[in-house]
């Protein structure tokens, strides 16, 4: 059973972290965002440390990700679902220019062109 839980934790710990670093942010900035200190989110990314459902749902909320991805990893919807977030809590002139920039980049990276 111990070893179980200490998969359970590394396997949480490092989509955790790979959420923070796909979001490009420190250690520190992304703590702060979810509202945990930086020695716990280490030690989550680490493996070393269980997380709360509570912890769970501030990672999530503060970032945007479903706790589904982070209990589970199912990658379907990680990236989409972080986007949606992230656009979601702009205002309305700032989520038209992000659409604005991805269709660009979609547009680009399919080769096509207006």
């Amino acid at each position: 059973m111990v070893e179980i839980e200490k998969d359970f934790n590394r396997s949480v710990g490092c989509r955790v972290r790979e959420v923070r670093q796909a979001l490009r942010m420190t250690r520190e900035e992304f703590s702060r965002l979810c509202g945990i200190s930086e020695s716990f989110l280490a030690a989550v990314e680490r493996g070393e440390k269980s997380i709360t459902s509570k912890t769970l749902y501030k990672i999530g909320t503060g970032s945007h990700v479903s706790v589904d991805y982070l209990i589970f990893g199912e990658r379907e919807s990680f990236q989409t679902e972080m986007i949606l977030g992230l656009l979601e809590h702009l205002d309305d002139s700032q989520r038209e220019s992000a659409v604005r920039i991805l269709c660009e980049f979609a547009n680009t990276a399919h080769g096509v062109s207006d």
